[in-house]
């Protein structure tokens, strides 16, 4: 197969569409493709937050640091989405880590020529308005589940928006390929590692999911994670 571009890849990008070719192409001129590698980190707290991402393939991780070196994840995003926003919200530095989760696909685009595209495209800012909102509601959701929700509960609540996210929904349920490590989910969820695999493998005993590092199936529907 021919090797993809970069307007391949903003073309196939939800928020996009709708745009007229010629503000594609506006946009192609202005963007710059990266390969990323499992474990790269695109931007550091403090750094300079001049740039939108927009992440086509992979998975990225975005958390913060304390200063004991605990690790709270804020998002983890998946293909479609855009990270960085917060530079066309008028914050000059990051205040979050964004690290590569699974090899992945970014289109980078300074700050500027986004928001002058915006400027020339009600489309897309309503398109941006409207997944900001969204991002900022999952934000809340996952704070929510760990302010208020046990353990065990955090661990399925996480599954479920992990599988309604990424997997693909089949005739006897749902498959995310590939699976993250107990260690990423404990990451995620505020857990133990031990934690998180009791709870795997206690979901696996009562017949709800499969899972290897290859893969997670889900037997039924998202109403199994719902405990």
């Amino acid at each position: 197969m021919a090797e993809k571009t970069k307007l391949w890849y903003l073309q196939n990008f939800n928020m996009l569409t709708g745009m007229s070719p010629s503000m594609m192409e506006m946009l192609e001129n202005s963007t710059s493709l990266h390969r990323n590698l499992k474990k790269e980190i695109i931007y550091f707290p403090e750094e300079a937050s001049n740039t939108i991402y927009f992440l086509k393939q992979g998975k990225i991780k975005i958390y913060r640091l304390s200063e004991d070196g605990k690790t709270t994840t804020l998002q983890l995003l998946g293909p479609g989405e855009i990270f960085g926003e917060s530079a066309i919200l008028g914050q000059d530095t990051h205040d979050s880590i964004a690290e590569v989760v699974e090899d992945a696909v970014i289109c980078a685009i300074d700050k500027n020529d986004f928001q002058d595209l915006m400027a020339k495209s009600p489309s897309l800012t309503h398109s941006v308005n409207k997944f900001i909102g969204f991002r900022l509601r999952k934000i809340q959701a996952h704070v929510e589940d760990l302010v208020f929700k046990n353990a065990r509960q955090r661990v399925t609540s996480f599954l479920h928006r992990y599988v309604e996210t990424f997997g693909k929904q089949m005739v006897d349920g749902w498959m995310v390929r590939p699976f993250l490590t107990h260690q990423e989910i404990a990451d995620l969820t505020a857990t133990a590692r031990q934690t998180v695999n009791q709870v795997l493998n206690e979901l696996a005993d009562e017949d709800i999911i499969k899972f290897s590092r290859r893969y997670l199936q889900l037997k039924g529907d998202l109403k199994q994670l719902d405990t």
